[in-house]
């Protein structure tokens, strides 16, 4: 099993952010995003990557509103 990456910019670069899995790329992406920090994508980190594996910034900002306004 491979890892994931939170793409996000950090003083004009793109950087990227390691997890263990989906579920710690999204925690550690809406963590960056409480912080005001731009964040780009998450994505499997090796391996065949699959179109579907990609969660793009426009997700990724609504799974950080849902977890602030459950239900």
């Amino acid at each position: 099993m491979s890892g994931w990456y939170v793409s996000h910019l950090a003083g004009g670069a793109t950087v990227m952010t390691l997890a263990k899995s989906r579920d710690d790329a999204i925690s550690a992406a809406c963590s960056l995003l409480d912080r005001n920090v731009d964040v780009q994508e998450i994505g499997r980190l090796l391996g065949m990557r699959d179109p579907a594996d990609i969660v793009d910034a426009v997700e990724i900002r609504r799974l950080h509103a849902m977890r602030i306004h459950p239900g």
